[in-house]
């Protein structure tokens, strides 16, 4: 396998410090030529290139579109980054990005996509599917298991920083069930961590459900094998799981360590979470009011129009209630005659008093006594025996 051999083009440097430094973090091998302007770049060429990477601001006689134009025309397999800076013009659209024979970064950099693009363009595979990667079907999330438990990423970060300078591994990430991604460390830009995440969650899905069989608290190693990167999954309790990355020609001799480093990580990522890393709460269902089932109705039909009998009622008429006899007033009142005797204003007052009033009746009860028969006055006369 032949080296790749990289040109940086800028007049600054700046370029040049940038891709030593991510090519120390992907632990790769390479030729890096580092010249200040376009004449150089096109003298380099002729010896051969993998990856050229420019300034969008080179010289006076060329801009960086120009280079990548001119370089494409003169080596078609040659792969060409272009590099804006500060006040330089933004990202591409998406088509015109796809038309274009270049990939054009601008600073300040996405860190992963740079990365990924540079890796593409080291190892011969297309930059623009690098740049904008085909997403995956989303995974299927298994809702049913309740919520993802809490874990303190501070703390955890610092098991992954660990667990990363033990192994000597490339890039750990750690994610949920759910596909999130909580935390990165060491060279994962180059890798598209979402795809490789969603990826393996039906695996992780998978040892969840192979759990109810074996029993216990399980847990689970997986080693997926590949000639440019190599990957161990550590799942960490029932939500949470790890992968560790690996350069592809490194990671079948690290069984060991990661059996041993990774495991212990992964109990002292457990302890972070305590006991809801094993612990499932289902979704409660919503009970549904049960729906009535109506009969269809039935078309309605033409009636017939009915004609009801006109009611004859015999009402007696009532006779008005008589009116009450209201006399006319005495317009020349005799008291004299009433009572018998003459009456004045002096004697008014005694005539309506209450012994005057007694008097006028016990008066009148004695005239009304007259001629009726006691039981003595019965005996006297012989109408009753003794």
């Amino acid at each position: 396998m032949l080296i790749p051999r990289i040109i940086t083009v800028d007049p600054t440097w700046t370029i040049a410090r940038i891709v030593r430094t991510a090519i120390d973090l992907m632990d790769r091998p390479i030729i890096q030529v580092d010249v200040p302007g376009s004449a150089q770049v096109l003298q380099e060429l002729k010896q051969g290139c993998t990856l050229i990477i420019t300034n969008f601001e080179i010289d006076d006689d060329m801009k960086g579109f120009e280079l990548a134009m001119r370089v494409k025309r003169e080596s078609p397999d040659t792969a060409v980054i272009v590099m804006g800076d500060d006040g330089d013009p933004g990202e591409f659209d998406p088509e015109t990005a796809a038309e274009s024979p270049y990939v054009y970064l601008s600073r300040p950099l996405d860190v992963q996509k740079f990365l990924r693009v540079l890796s593409a363009g080291l190892e011969g595979r297309n930059l623009h599917e690098a740049y904008s990667p085909q997403a995956l079907p989303a995974p299927v999330i298994n809702d049913e298991m309740g919520p993802v438990p809490g874990l303190d990423l501070d703390g955890a970060q610092d098991i992954i920083d660990s667990l990363l300078s033990d192994l000597g591994a490339m890039a750990i990430i750690l994610s949920t069930r759910t596909g999130e991604v909580l935390l990165e460390r060491g060279a994962v830009g180059y890798l598209n961590r979402e795809q490789l995440t969603a990826a393996l969650l039906p695996a992780v899905l998978t040892g969840i459900d192979v759990k109810e069989i074996v029993g216990g608290q399980m847990s689970s190693v997986q080693f997926y094998d590949g000639e440019e990167f190599d990957v161990f999954l550590l799942t960490v309790g029932l939500h949470h799981f790890l992968c560790v990355i690996f350069d592809g020609e490194m990671g079948a001799k690290q069984f060991g360590a990661v059996n041993r480093f990774g495991r212990r990580a992964v109990l002292d990522l457990i302890a972070k979470i305590g006991a809801n890393a094993f612990f499932v709460q289902p979704k409660v269902k919503s009970e549904e009011e049960p729906r009535i089932r109506r009969k269809p109705s039935k078309p309605r039909e033409e009636e017939e129009e009915i004609i009801l009998a006109k009611a004859e009622l015999n009402l007696t008429p009532v006779e008005p209630e008589p009116q009450a006899l209201h006399l006319e007033p005495i317009a020349d009142l005799n008291l004299d005659d009433i009572f018998g005797k003459t009456v004045d204003d002096t004697n008014m007052e005694d005539l309506f008093s209450l012994d005057e009033i007694e008097r006028l009746a016990s008066s009148a009860l004695q005239q009304n006594m007259k001629g009726k028969l006691d039981q003595d006055r019965a005996r006297e006369i012989g109408l009753l025996s003794d």
